[in-house]
């Protein structure tokens, strides 16, 4: 029992030394001698007294459990969570308004601590982080609901496969709905509250707002694989995509399904954005397929339509991400720039777009021969499968 309480008095004082509060400053709470004996390890306090330093010097008591190892922390929210804050140039000080102080903050970065997951989700929200790409950071190769999701379309679209992106388109729809009717009843329910209590509240009705966003994204890119969308919900997957700081698989995923409808403007901003961190993307297979399939399609909707110098100009910003030895990448990439070829009258671009077939029936790779295949029959020789 002594050893735990030297262990708690030890916490104790870090964090107030931490916070830089002296003595004085919670003799209103507690006297300096209570203080000192229960750092030293000599005395207890209650916990509610505790929990009254703790809230007064901006700390909770779980803060206090995990830093004195009452309760374990996976250190792995905070690392990626200081990435990514980092790498989007927030200060310290940003999240204030959500209840965490710099302190805490760099807590929890550090491992020392781990904060509640709806703390940690509003933080996301200040950011504009869309919280299934934190999820797929945190857990590396594992795929969240959304990112499967996007495989699979990404596997139908090239197949073809209507039926099945015409059932996720519903299955999104109805999610979408729900989710819907939830921000409905949190507006007609919602009551004034103290600051952060009342910014989280804000933030939860703001999650829920997400939350539709993304099944409707997932909606319209079900749909975008096997119908054409209307001027409406092309802009709102364009809104979407525009909104967009941190670009992970999930996100380059939906871009990449919607490129064949996408504006030329919008890609071509996108992937420039994008191309200012290169090394960042280029060093993942996945990314750099997402990236590569966006310029193709886009790419190859706009040599359909004449429009071949925007054509060249998307696929010439992606060539170092095509470099990769990656048979589907360098195959797109290929039989992007052949049909470009072809389209500009050049005998050779049609000899390429059937060597690059003839690759993937080589390299076994069926789902991108068919693609291929069937847009060659299509674009070059005018057939329309029955």
């Amino acid at each position: 029992m002594k050893q735990k309480s030297q262990k708690y008095g030890t916490c104790f004082k870090e964090l107030r030394q931490l916070a830089g509060f002296k003595y004085k400053d919670l003799e209103s709470i507690i006297s300096k001698n209570g203080i000192v004996r229960f750092e030293n390890g000599t005395s207890n306090i209650s916990f509610d007294r505790l929990a009254e330093l703790l809230k007064f010097m901006g700390y909770t008591l779980s803060d206090f459990m995990y830093l004195s190892g009452e309760s374990r922390v996976d250190e792995v929210y905070g690392e990626k969570f200081h990435i990514i804050r980092y790498q989007q140039g927030y200060r310290d000080d940003f999240f204030i308004p959500v209840g965490v102080n710099p302190v805490r903050l760099k807590l929890f970065e550090s491992g020392k601590i781990l904060l509640p997951y709806d703390v940690i989700d509003a933080m996301l929200g200040l950011m504009h982080i869309p919280e299934q790409d934190f999820s797929y950071i945190i857990n590396g190769s594992k795929d969240d609901y959304f990112v499967h999701y996007i495989n699979w379309l990404d596997r139908i679209q090239l197949r073809e496969e209507f039926a099945e992106a015409e059932m996720i388109q519903n299955e999104a729809h109805k999610y979408a709905n729900n989710q819907e009717i939830k921000v409905k009843i949190l507006e007609e329910n919602f009551e004034t509250l103290n600051y952060n209590n009342e910014w989280l509240e804000l933030h939860s009705q703001e999650r829920l707002t997400r939350q539709y966003t993304d099944y409707r994204v997932l909606e319209l890119t079900a749909k975008a694989c096997h119908q054409i969308l209307n001027d409406e919900e092309v802009t709102e997957i364009g809104d979407f995509l525009f909104g967009i700081e941190l670009w992970l698989e999930y996100s380059l995923g939906i871009l990449a399904l919607n490129a064949w409808q996408l504006p030329y403007s919008l890609v071509y901003a996108i992937i420039s954005d994008i191309n200012l961190h290169e090394k960042e993307y280029k060093g993942k297979l996945i990314y750099r397929r997402r990236i590569v399939q966006t310029a193709g399609r886009c790419a190859m909707t706009l040599i359909s339509k004449g429009e071949t110098q925007k054509a060249s100009d998307l696929l010439s910003m992606v060539h170092h991400y095509a470099e990769a030895l990656d048979t589907h990448v360098q195959g797109l990439y290929r039989f992007a720039w052949a049909y470009l070829d072809y389209r500009n009258g050049k005998i050779e671009g049609q000899k390429e777009m059937l060597r690059v077939i003839a690759l993937f029936d080589f390299l076994e790779v069926p789902i991108s021969r068919d693609f291929a295949q069937k847009y060659y029959n299509r674009h070059v020789l005018n057939l329309e499968e029955s």
